[in-house]
């Protein structure tokens, strides 16, 4: 009997490790590891749950993709972990959002910008034209001429990473834009389509957009009427952008359904994505 006694004693840690409550971003790491997980289905929930039913996204993906994820928020009730999968030659990234439920983190679900698989085959067409037809083309799209389309259908498809090294190295052009909104006051007093028509039809302002490969200036994408946003491109609800928001605490706060990231790059400025679900 006291041998019994023993070995339960033993394995007693054991089984409150195994029941220990689990952060999110522990719980991401699990959910990308490229070895199983047999606890998956006690830390997943709502449409996730029915999107890993056997394996988890360590498991569905190539092993040989290196795997980060970084904590970019995290309240009481809700949390999201972004994930960078890459090799040598590609980069992808994925959002993980999170609710809790009964004290216990669960994931809730799994976005990434959709529609993206549209820029490739459009970039080969353009990159592969003739200086005739690039000719053409300019003239044709004189508001949007073969040089910025190609570099905004780059930044379009990029990765996190190479899209806010993008911002960094034309940091200085993005802050002056942001200073003659303000300066010239455009939305001000009027947030209409009309005051965005004319920020965006503001000659000065325009050339820099172009220069930094930018479709437009907003304050309509992210839902937030405080913030400003340089809309890279998209189709239909999926865009990526540039946010700029100065006060830390009117930044919008993610969520699965609308605004699946908000990723700070440097003070004041963040890169976001948005989606429209069908769920």
């Amino acid at each position: 009997m006291k041998y019994f006694f023993f070995f339960l004693l033993m394995s007693l840690p054991q089984v409150l490790l195994a029941r220990m409550p689990m952060e999110p971003l522990q719980i991401a790491q699990q959910f990308v590891a490229t070895k199983g997980w047999p606890e998956m289905k006690d830390y997943l929930c709502c449409e996730a749950e029915q999107q890993a039913k056997n394996q988890t996204l360590g498991q569905q993906i190539p092993a040989t993709l290196e795997r980060s994820c970084q904590l970019l928020d995290q309240s009481d009730s809700t949390a999201v972990v972004a994930v960078e999968l890459r090799d040598s030659v590609s980069r992808n990234d994925f959002y993980l959002h999170f609710a809790r439920e009964d004290n216990d983190w669960k994931l809730q679900a799994i976005r990434s910008l959709s529609m993206t698989q549209l820029g490739p085959p459009m970039l080969k067409l353009l990159t592969t034209m003739p200086p005739a037809e690039i000719a053409q083309y300019n003239q044709k799209h004189p508001d949007a001429d073969h040089t910025f389309t190609v570099g905004n259908l780059k930044l379009w498809i990029s990765a996190d990473a190479d899209i806010s090294s993008h911002f960094t190295q034309h940091q200085a052009d993005f802050q002056k834009v942001a200073r003659l909104v303000k300066a010239r006051q455009f939305f001000a007093t009027d947030t209409t389509a009309a005051a965005e028509e004319a920020a965006n039809a503001d000659p000065e302002i325009h050339a820099l957009l172009r220069k930094l490969y930018i479709s437009r200036i907003t304050r309509h994408d992210t839902n937030c009427g405080t913030c400003l946003e340089f809309i890279i491109g998209g189709r239909i609800d999926n865009t990526v952008g540039f946010l700029y928001q100065p006060k830390a605490a009117d930044v919008p706060k993610m969520n699965p359904n609308r605004l699946i990231v908000v990723k700070p790059i440097t003070k004041g400025w963040y890169l976001y994505k948005t989606t429209r679900s069908s769920r």
